[in-house]
């Protein structure tokens, strides 16, 4: 037994040798992997060759940092947030081009007070201006340091935390502001601003709409509980109001409107009622007379607090001062009153409002807009039709004094009395508010000038005509292009296949071939391309035989020698197609990023770009490295506005993820896109 039991511990030995000489060279290849990220921890943080050469640009140009355009504030210019990064993370950089905050961040806000909000996955937290962490990202939305503090958010509520990060003013409000170095204003309520996914605590609420249009809308237009102002212990300097309150009349603050119980009174400033709360609505006075509405009516009172009009009108506007009159409603008549409460003129419309322009400053009441069966018409002040209901929306005053109106996807154009200013068939193309004549005009396929007064300037005999420049046409006669001054007089005739836009310069073809000409007629460069586009900068993008370059003007050298295919400009550098593929170059010609993609971004300063190959979109940085290989139905953008997150399509939803295609759940997904929709781009050198 003893030998037995001998060689069964020497085998249990040895088994233990194995496994300690195992968990060794685990701990061995942990140490060095270990070892190996510290290392590639410390290695120096580089920009792409597209992000030195834009950040350079931007250092240039003091700051031009592409941070969020809503902002309320404009941030330091330095550091510089960037994510152009090999890998599209997001650090910032000094003026003199080195690395202040390490590239490891999904967002980096604009420095204020020497700190900037750095976003991760979602969650937010600060770093100052050498890239130390200040406060680890965990909030779910921060705002930017003012006076030395900065308002996060814990759960739902509002706190304030100092430039170390320590919290000095306990997260319960639902909003908290430092509005000087030692007082707050705090309200109960709260309305986040920004986009969604990226939501601040602006006063704007941003949404990008399918169209391609955005919306912003401006929260401070919709009260909400009132707000008091507080010391750092969080003693009350100024306790909220138990009411809401505003203004009656400028000439006299002391009296105001104060709302109580859901109801408005007019009090004075020791508190005592001038009128007891009894409106549903109360507002300021407008040419002498206060608005308000007790029991669903609407009446008026002076500013002795007097009732002039009885609430007997079922709608009515505020008097205007401009004509001390209002749009009215009452059992079915709609119309409009004056002071007295008597009708000036009666309809059967659906609505009559006040029409009135605006126009540097100034607002310019032009009569009545109204409705009926759900067309727009123009009344002057007495009630007289000047423009009968045919419109689709309410007419426009221009600040020349033309009427403008819109129906079928069209406008039209009208002197102050109405008097039409295109005969019946005929449209103006270019009139627009805003424009100067002579305008366009279009009868069939013929184009002419006219103007002012919509009076004939030139024959109505052009094939077509197009905007050069101010007081310049581009005219087309007899399949030729010339160009006609305010006059209608040829300043050239017409001889060119093709005429672009621009006074002092410009491209002009002649038998098929492409020149840069000078205004007086004279050849710049001679026509010999065959498709050309001056670039604002002395140098023209210019095709010939199939393949495009970019030529210095001034002595005809190329700064991008032609190659076969297409070159674009896009925002800092150019688009080469070829061969059904796009191709990222810098402004000189080297290849910025090449992934053989249908399709690529046109935006490199988010850092991250889009591209299309096989049906599917994928992500790359701005050195062409693929970060998210193609899986996406739509393209993907990290838009500033949603502050380091995208919306990415994946079946019917768009979900948000972030800078290495990680999904953010407490972030919900949505039914339709929240970055709204994007365009395509064409590449070409002509429009």
């Amino acid at each position: 037994m003893d030998g037995d039991y001998s060689t069964i511990a020497g085998r249990r030995n040895d088994t233990d040798e194995k496994r300690m000489r195992i968990l060794s060279s685990m701990f061995m290849l942990l140490l060095v992997s270990a070892a190996q990220d510290a290392l590639t921890d410390e290695r120096p943080p580089e920009l792409t060759p597209a992000g030195k050469a834009i950040v350079q640009r931007m250092i240039a140009s003091a700051g031009e940092a592409s941070v969020d355009r809503f902002a309320a504030r404009k941030p330091q210019p330095f550091p510089l947030p960037t994510c152009m990064f090999a890998g599209g993370l997001c650090g910032a950089v000094r003026h003199d081009g080195t690395i202040a905050v390490r590239p490891r961040y999904d967002w980096v806000g604009g420095f204020f007070d020497n700190r900037a909000a750095v976003r991760v996955g979602g969650l937010y937290g600060f770093v100052d201006e050498d890239g130390r962490e200040i406060v680890t990202p965990q909030h779910r939305m921060v705002d930017d340091y003012k006076f030395g503090f900065a308002q996060v958010d814990v759960n739902g509520k509002s706190g304030l935390i100092d430039r170390e990060g320590r919290m000095v003013i306990a997260p319960k409000y639902g909003s908290i502001v430092a509005i000087g170095p030692d007082r707050f204003r705090v309200s109960d309520h709260r309305e986040p601003g920004g986009a969604d996914g990226g939501e601040d605590f602006s006063r704007f609420r941003v949404r990008f709409l399918p169209d391609g249009g955005i919306s912003i809308s401006d929260l401070s237009l919709f009260a909400g509980p009132p707000d008091g102002v507080i010391d750092l212990s969080g003693q009350w300097i100024e306790p909220p109001a138990g009411s809401q309150s505003r203004t009656f009349g400028e000439d006299d603050p002391s009296i105001r409107w104060v709302r109580k119980d859901k109801l408005w009174g007019l009090a004075r400033a020791d508190g005592s009622w001038i009128i007891e709360p009894q409106f549903q609505q109360a507002g300021a006075l407008s040419d002498g007379l206060a608005r308000v509405v007790v029991d669903g009516r609407v009446s008026f009172i002076d500013r002795t607090a007097k009732f002039v009009i009885a609430p007997t009108f079922d709608q009515a506007d505020a008097f205007a001062p401009e004509v001390g009159r209002a749009a009215a409603k009452r059992g079915g008549i709609t119309g409009v009153i004056d002071k007295s409460g008597a009708w000036v003129f009666q309809t059967n419309y659906q609505r009559v409002h006040l029409a009135a322009a605006y126009h540097g400053g100034r607002r310019t009441v032009f009569g009545w807009g109204f409705e009926n069966a759900g067309r727009w018409g123009l009344l002057d002040l007495n009630g007289h039709i000047i423009l009968d209901a045919a419109f689709d929306q309410s007419l426009q005053r221009c600040e020349d004094g033309r009427l403008e109106g819109y129906k079928n996807k069209e406008f039209y154009y009208f002197d102050s009395n109405g008097r039409p200013l295109q005969p019946p068939d005929g449209r103006l193309v270019n009139a627009a508010c805003g424009s100067e004549p002579p305008f366009v005009l279009k009868v069939g396929d013929r184009y002419g000038l006219v103007d002012a007064a919509g009076q004939l300037v030139t024959p109505l005999h052009f094939e077509a005509l197009t905007w050069a420049g101010r007081g310049v046409n581009n005219a087309k006669l007899d399949g030729k292009w010339g160009r006609i001054g305010t006059d209608g007089r040829w300043m050239l005739e017409p001889r060119f296949d093709y005429l672009s836009s621009g006074l002092d310069i410009f491209v002009a073809s002649v038998d098929g071939k492409r020149g840069i000409m000078r205004a007086d007629g004279t050849w710049a460069v001679e026509p010999r391309f065959d498709a050309a586009a001056l670039r604002g900068d002395g140098t023209a993008l210019v095709t010939v035989a199939g393949a495009t370059g970019v030529l210095l003007l001034a002595n005809e050298s190329w700064i991008v020698p032609p190659r076969p295919g297409m070159l674009c400009d896009i925002r800092h550098a150019l688009i080469w197609q070829h061969d059904g593929v796009r191709t990222v170059l810098s402004p000189t010609g080297e290849t910025w990023i090449d992934l053989g993609a249908e399709r690529v971004g046109i935006n490199l300063d988010p850092g991250l770009i889009p591209f299309l190959k096989g049906g599917k979109w994928g992500l790359a940085d701005t050195a062409g490295e693929v970060i998210a290989e193609p899986q996406f139905d739509d393209p993907v953008f990290f838009t500033p506005a949603f502050r380091g997150i995208a919306w990415a399509k994946r079946g019917n939803h768009w979900c948000a993820m972030d800078r290495r295609a990680h999904p953010i759940p407490d972030i919900p997904c949505a039914d339709v896109n929240p970055a709204g929709s994007s365009f395509r781009f064409a590449c070409k050198v002509e429009p």
